[in-house]
């Protein structure tokens, strides 16, 4: 994943170089305050205390925002720490105490009496630039991460902002959209924040919520929220052959594959359009053919770019709720899998059975180490460093794409998911010849909710179309859904269906999500969530020290007019992702256990490299999924580091990698003092690679939750085709092999289909069904064949409720640029269709 919600290991080290805090007098309240006022967003936090450091404290954040939210973290980093939110609301303001498990969307704390957030109405305001709320937080000095410790004599803090507007502003327990206004972290010295004068400041405290605050008391325990009332559920009248739920990479190459067998094939993604050739609009302003999600060289920074709602808000770490899924959000790494990475697969998922499903997909998404049309590489600087310093180590250059099995002390040019100087992936590949097929259709910003379940039987699925909107779509006599959500969504998907830990389900039963579950006799208790996995990324600074130039940020974000007619060619700056070189190696514990290491790495800095150290395949950590009863994903245990053969190994490498730095022939020196492994892998981040929620296995197998046709055993006819399924992680990045075992899922459920498909209805369904029988074999449509008459996308459920059809979605920019997307998407189908018959 490219980027990280909130705050980082890096940033925590800057922020401690703080060495005072700016003294304020707030002239309406009389409060004293310690204050940081950011310089480039103007966003304020001031912080006032007792002489003697008691558990509670005084703040007032000041936000420049008329909408939105703003937030500091007690802890300094977004996981595991106590988040003090506000935001405007009309000429109130709402405020609340929250938490999060990962890097997601932090639940409001449950109700009782260990927190208190109490407004000092004096100190509150909204105005047409910002708001101001002033606050005694009554027990939120923790002595702990949560916050800070009574005998510390400073603290971190994290900030972040948002200037798009919330759903609810009104409900204190609404969820937050991503951070897109600001966010960072200063150092917080006590010094002169403290006051005699602290108790009568905090006497002017209301706890009731009333004026323009309001109050929020809160434990560990994450609460529900508020409820969604008066729900109006309607029934399609269309119903389809095939229902897949979740149009992210997985689902794509799915749903495209179901279609070719002539049934009907309903693709359902809860997101918006993404790429310029599906119709999406976050054009750039330098080029209005392209979305940034189309521009390789946005991938780091497309959590500050002009639409940031593409973020999920309710999964216990980053993922991508768009057309795409995650695959429009991630930095395109493309590390074909080796057959070793396959070894903890169940027969029949072997290297060896997996390799005509990965020729396929390579045949259709090859990958490229060199993605400028011109043949050259830009910014080559940290690369010819790098390899170098690898060489001189023992390491050998190959090229990842052509060589997909070596990954023993090798580097390479990257590997990335580009095409012609874009993006590349499924929604570039495969969903246009989906869209060219009649028997196909997409419905977008519409999220499932569950599947409907009668005993082991699913007849349907239910969606929610828009708040307090839901539909029940069904499914032809014989048919088949398909979830493939994404890891950390597909897991709520089967605890709303009845289907996972019994305690899992009872939080859903006993939450606010109003979902209907079948009758407690009929849940099927299965270990869904019980194993995740996940890379866990470990960054190292290393010095030059040999001159090595930079490019600044604004190189990518604001490119210069040669960058942009070089990338108008398909070359370029804009035309690479983020990384300049990967390498390989692996490591053998004391137990003779192995385990490899990837390494990314840049150039953030003049004179400095980034390496981003992986710990992939062999890697033993799990944690546990679960949800909450507001419906979002959390992690019940980090998936990090739970093993001390991960603890060695990890160290192993980073020692290691030091003895490198320490010859006398390195070109490279570790930034800091006394740097040690330790120090090394002290801290580290989401890899956002999720495997393992819903793994394939026998029925042996204590964590297995489909069986060999990727099918949910205690069901007739509900599959999982996403990296739920994955029972292992790779040697690289997820995307490639996620792509792979996808085809593999999508030739599973049509083997398990053998009745082929009678249907004769157009995209909309069948309103008679098509008497699709469940468990035969059906053959495949030619994809070199299929008809290039365009399918419409709909973006709204309408045309499936029980009025009449919607038309088909346009842009609302005017008939010109409605124009102009429909040429993109029928040249992207052109394209598409002439690559899968070459």
């Amino acid at each position: 994943m490219a980027a990280k919600y909130f705050l980082t290991a890096a940033l925590l080290a800057k922020a401690v170089l703080a060495e005072n805090l700016d003294t304020y007098k707030d002239p309406l309240t009389g409060i004293t305050f310690g204050r940081h006022v950011d310089s480039d967003s103007g966003f304020a936090f001031g912080l006032a205390l007792p002489t003697k450091m008691g558990t509670d404290f005084i703040g007032q954040m000041t936000v420049p925002v008329t909408e939105g939210y703003g937030a500091v973290s007690l802890g300094g980093g977004m996981t595991n720490t106590l988040l003090v939110v506000a935001q405007p609301s009309g000429n109130t303001v709402v405020s609340s105490l929250r938490t999060a498990t990962g890097y997601t969307n932090p639940s409001v704390l449950a109700t009782n009496s260990t927190f208190q957030i109490m407004p000092i109405e004096k100190g509150v305001s909204v105005n047409g630039s910002s708001f101001t709320y002033t606050f005694l937080c009554k027990g939120c000095v923790t002595n702990d991460s949560m916050s800070w410790k009574t005998s510390a004599t400073n603290a971190v803090i994290g900030w972040a902002m948002s200037n798009t507007a919330l759903s609810s502003p009104s409900d204190p327990s609404t969820e937050l959209n991503y951070h897109n206004g600001g966010f960072g972290l200063f150092g917080a010295p006590f010094a002169n924040c403290t006051s005699s004068q602290f108790e009568t400041w905090a006497a002017m405290s209301s706890s009731a919520s009333s004026g323009s605050g309001n109050s929020t008391n809160g434990s560990l325990t994450p609460s529900a929220g508020a409820g969604k009332a008066n729900l109006t559920t309607t029934v399609a009248n269309e119903t389809y052959d095939y229902i897949v739920a979740g149009g992210g990479i997985a689902g794509i190459i799915t749903a495209e594959r179901l279609a070719e067998s002539g049934k009907s094939v309903l693709l359902i993604e809860r997101g918006g359009k993404s790429l310029a050739s599906t119709g999406g609009q976050a054009f750039m302003s330098w080029n209005s053919s392209v979305t940034q999600y189309d521009v390789p060289g946005l991938a780091y920074y497309l959590t500050s770019a002009s639409q940031t709602n593409e973020y999920c808000t309710d999964t216990a770490s980053m993922a991508g709720c768009i057309l795409g899924g995650s695959g429009m959000v991630n930095a395109m790494m493309y590390v074909k899998p080796r057959m070793a990475d396959y070894e903890k697969f169940p027969t029949g998922w072997k290297g060896s059975d997996m390799q005509k499903y990965a020729d396929a997909v390579y045949k259709r998404t090859p990958g490229t180490t060199s993605p400028c049309a011109n043949g050259k590489r830009y910014d080559q600087g940290a690369y010819d460093v790098v390899s170098k310093f690898l060489a001189g180590n023992g390491f050998k250059s190959i090229d990842a794409i052509a060589d997909t099995e070596d990954k023993e002390n090798v580097y390479t040019h990257p590997p990335w998911l580009i095409r012609d100087g874009l993006r590349g992936g499924p929604v570039r590949d495969y969903l246009p010849l989906a869209e060219a097929m009649k028997n196909f259709k997409l419905t977008l910003n519409t999220k499932v909710v569950r599947a409907i379940r009668t005993n082991s039987t699913i007849t349907g699925v239910e969606v929610e179309t828009s708040a307090n909107q839901r539909q029940i779509i069904n499914l032809n006599k014989g048919g088949a859904v398909v979830f493939s959500a994404g890891a950390l969504s597909t897991p709520r998907l089967l605890f709303n269906s009845g289907i996972g830990p019994k305690e899992q389900i009872q939080i859903v039963q006993k939450g606010t999500t109003q979902v209907t579950l079948p009758k407690e006799d009929a849940w099927v208790e299965l270990p869904v969530g019980q194993r995740i996995m996940d890379h866990p990324i470990f960054t190292v600074k290393l010095t030059t020290k040999s001159p090595l130039a930079s490019l600044p940020s604004t190189a990518f974000t604001n490119p210069n007019s040669t960058n942009i007619d070089l990338f108008a060619q398909g070359s370029g700056l804009m035309a690479q992702s983020g990384q300049r070189i990967n390498f390989w190696t692996s490591v053998t514990n004391s137990d003779k256990s192995v385990r490899y290491i990837q390494g990314t790495v840049n150039s953030p800095a003049n004179n400095t490299i980034q390496m981003k150290i992986y710990l992939t395949h062999g890697l033993t950590s799990s944690g546990t999924l679960v949800i909450n009863s507001a419906g979002a994903t959390e992690f019940g245990v980090q998936p990090y580091l739970t093993t001390e053969g991960d603890k060695e190994a990890i160290k192993s490498f980073m020692n290691r990698l030091i003895k490198f730095t320490e010859a006398s022939n390195s070109t490279l020196t570790m930034q800091g003092n006394n740097v040690t492994a330790e120090s090394l892998t002290a801290s580290w981040v989401t890899g956002s690679h999720y495997v393992s929620s819903a793994p394939l296995g026998s029925t042996s197998d204590e964590y297995s939750v489909v069986d060999m046709d990727t099918k949910v055993y205690g069901t007739d006819n509900l599959f999982i085709s996403d990296a739920s399924i994955h029972p292992d992680l790779p040697t690289g990045n997820t995307q490639a092999i996620v792509m792979v075992v996808a085809e593999k899922a999508a030739a599973a459920i049509l083997a398990a289909d053998k009745t082929t498909s009678t249907s004769k209805s157009a995209s909309s369904g069948s309103s008679s069904g098509s008497g699709a029988g469940f468990a035969t074999s059906t053959g495949a449509g030619s994809v070199a064949t299929a008809t290039a008459s365009a399918t419409s996308v709909v973006t709204t459920p309408s045309a499936v409720t029980s009025a009449s059809a919607a038309p088909a979605a346009t842009t609302s920019a005017g008939a010109s640029k409605g124009s102009s997307g429909c040429r993109r998407r029928r040249a992207a189908r052109r394209a598409a269709l002439e690559r899968a018959s070459a």
